[in-house]
């Protein structure tokens, strides 16, 4: 910065404290400056420092009371929404996270999902029995699913291959199998426990909804911070005092000055 730049910074800095100064001390030049009036000054200057003080430790506490109560009610909301999330689960739990594949099957914790001509669906693994066969031209999945219903997956294995097909290894394919197996018995055992587990936290869901002390203990507490801030003596005499302040400027110099 050189010497012009920093006279202009100067200059207009000093015009600003200036018409500040002015603003906070209304009435004339003499007012806001002469030496004659410095008390003055020093008296609403000191009124209003302490009426600030005083309201900003009533804002401080009152704001760490509001922290305290929204927090409250945070964390009350966030265990009702873990729990109704959770029930949510346990009624509906999806497909799960994805296990592993081969040829037209897809294998997730939940569900078996079956790709093919007529489209995509899904199997329910809960009582599926997955059985492996192999034949001259094929090695084969049976899925017998709860209803009786009965699906067979083929995994051509002919070699030398007569098309493009993809040709698959009867180890690879009874590996699959035994994934599948192991998958619904993870899953039957999963549905076992579902109902306990359910009514369980149904049952936390509800005692959860019920307890609302830790939310009435900050209300509580806000109420009585506000009404000791509306009541407090301090407050009230540091008030009064800038109104007096306010009041002796304006008989002073005919203007009323901001607080």
């Amino acid at each position: 910065m050189d010497a012009v730049q920093l006279v202009v910074v100067v200059v207009v800095g000093l015009g600003l404290w200036v018409l500040w100064r002015r603003h906070r001390f209304p009435g004339g030049w003499a007012f806001a400056f002469s030496l004659k009036y410095e008390s003055d000054r020093e008296a609403l200057a000191s009124a209003r420092q302490r009426a600030r003080e005083v309201s900003r430790r009533a804002a401080e506490t009152e704001s760490a009371a509001l922290v305290g109560f929204t927090s409250a009610q945070t964390a009350y909301e966030r265990r009702l929404r873990q729990l109704e999330q959770q029930i949510a689960r346990l009624r509906n739990p999806g497909t799960g996270e994805r296990l592993g594949g081969l040829g037209e099957l897809v294998l997730f914790r939940h569900v078996l999902m079956v790709t093919s001509r007529a489209g995509e669906r899904s199997i329910e693994l809960a009582g599926l029995d997955a059985r492996f066969d192999t034949g001259k031209t094929n090695h084969s999945i049976y899925l017998t699913e709860a209803t009786g219903r009965v699906h067979r997956a083929k995994y051509p294995h002919l070699l030398p291959a007569p098309d493009d097909q993809q040709r698959f290894d009867e180890e690879a394919v009874r590996d699959f199998t035994v994934a599948i197996q192991n998958a619904v018995a993870d899953e039957n055992s999963f549905r076992a426990r579902i109902p306990q587990q359910l009514a369980k936290a149904e049952e936390a869901l509800q005692d959860a909804r019920a307890d609302t002390r830790a939310q009435k203990a900050a209300r509580d507490r806000l109420a009585q911070v506000r009404q000791r801030n509306r009541q407090d003596p301090h407050r009230k005499a540091a008030d009064s005092k800038l109104e007096e302040a306010l009041q002796d400027w304006e008989s002073l110099t005919g203007r009323m000055p901001p607080t």
